[in-house]
């Protein structure tokens, strides 16, 4: 299983482009604050995401600030890249 839910805030976040085959795209990098549980203590998480959103959901208006909440799958950056990406297939603002 390859899935992942996270909320944060957009902190940077390039134009939409189009794939060869006409695909809109997204590249854009969440900002993650949060407080978690790890072997029975407190751990203060402070992590910046890369992330792409393809498909008809990269055209919904994504502005540096905003509040999202996530789902999506880890995957690599491109077919020739072993570089990991955050592929966001669900994007809800809060």
């Amino acid at each position: 299983m390859n899935c992942l839910e996270i909320c944060g805030e957009v902190s940077h976040v390039d134009p939409v482009r189009y794939t060869p085959a006409g695909i809109p795209a997204l590249n854009l990098t969440l900002k993650h604050n949060s407080e978690q549980i790890e072997a029975n203590l407190k751990r203060t998480i402070n992590c910046e995401l890369n992330a792409k959103i393809m498909g008809n959901n990269a055209l919904i208006p994504v502005k540096i600030g905003d509040r999202i909440k996530t789902k999506g799958f880890i995957g690599n950056k491109s077919a020739k890249s072993n570089q990991l990406i955050f592929h966001i297939n669900f994007i809800e603002y809060l």
